[in-house]
């Protein structure tokens, strides 16, 4: 396994993580260091998640990984696995953050999950190899889920849970927090309701969701001069992350050869990636 470590002041380290009150002093991470340089949103809530639960974080999270942005969560059962595999599903990148040494699998049910996203995404640590999943090692790894992130989205929790100290620490570091209304008669529903009654923004139109953290295709594509025909194009992958430029051309209605040329200014304007034949927003 090849783990690399990150030093603060290192140039990889997370400018956004190093600016929180108690940074760590290094992280070891299994994967695509790069992408902590990256713009995240963070998708967490409880291990013992409602169907609903489920379905909404991996909807939540393909939602962002279509506007190019990095998921991040914790990797425990429940909603952050829903999380990290609506990121992946959709074709976008994730970070976990985990509880215990970066070479370790926990909980071990999860096997599949980390292999994936040490393949096509980030294990990140501040814990040592071979370090096991102590409980006061998961409250105190959410201050980086919430420290790597520029908003946090709380899908389900209790009243104190530990979704809930990530949004209270996202709070505390002055990130955007939102949570998603649950049942009222569900106990972990406690814990979003109440953060949706002391402020939190709620979510209630998945359509809606990209605009309110700010991080739709079209905002992004308003910070940058396109043409009318180029935004065409950027509503066309955000719809369908993962295209290909001849399905792109296609749906456009433009030649291979013309739409390969506007997705390579579109690429030189940083609004799109490609992987492959693969085509993302940046």
């Amino acid at each position: 396994m090849n783990i690399r470590v990150i030093e603060r002041g290192d140039r990889l380290y997370p400018p956004l993580l190093a600016r929180i009150s108690d940074p760590p002093a290094r992280l070891y991470c299994v994967g695509d260091a790069e992408l902590l340089g990256s713009e995240c949103v963070a998708v967490v809530g409880t291990r013992r998640c409602s169907p609903y639960g489920r379905w909404a974080a991996g909807e939540i999270a393909g939602r962002v990984a279509a506007c190019g942005i990095t998921v991040v969560s914790g990797m425990a059962a429940g909603i952050d696995s829903a999380a990290h595999l609506g990121c992946l599903s959709a074709g976008g990148k994730t970070i976990a953050v985990l509880g215990t040494g970066v070479d370790q699998v926990f909980p071990k049910s999860n096997r599949r999950l980390y292999d994936r996203i040490a393949a096509e995404g980030l294990l990140v640590s501040e814990f040592e190899p071979g370090d096991g999943p102590l409980p006061w090692h998961f409250p105190q790894r959410n201050r980086i889920i919430s420290g790597l992130s520029r908003a946090a989205v709380i899908v389900e929790g209790a009243e104190k849970s530990g979704s809930l100290i990530t949004a209270g620490l996202a709070l505390e570091q002055g990130r955007d927090v939102f949570a998603v209304p649950g049942n009222i008669n569900q106990p972990n529903s406690r814990g979003v309701n109440k953060l949706i009654y002391d402020g939190a923004c709620p979510i209630t139109d998945l359509d809606d969701l990209p605009r309110m953290l700010g991080i739709d295709s079209a905002s992004r594509a308003e910070r940058a001069p396109v043409s009318r025909e180029e935004k065409k194009l950027l509503e066309l992958i955000s719809f369908s992350p993962g295209m290909s430029a001849g399905d792109l051309a296609a749906a456009a209605g433009l030649s291979p050869a013309l739409a390969a040329g506007m997705v390579t200014v579109l690429e030189l304007k940083g609004l799109v990636r490609t992987d492959g034949n693969a085509l993302f927003l940046a």
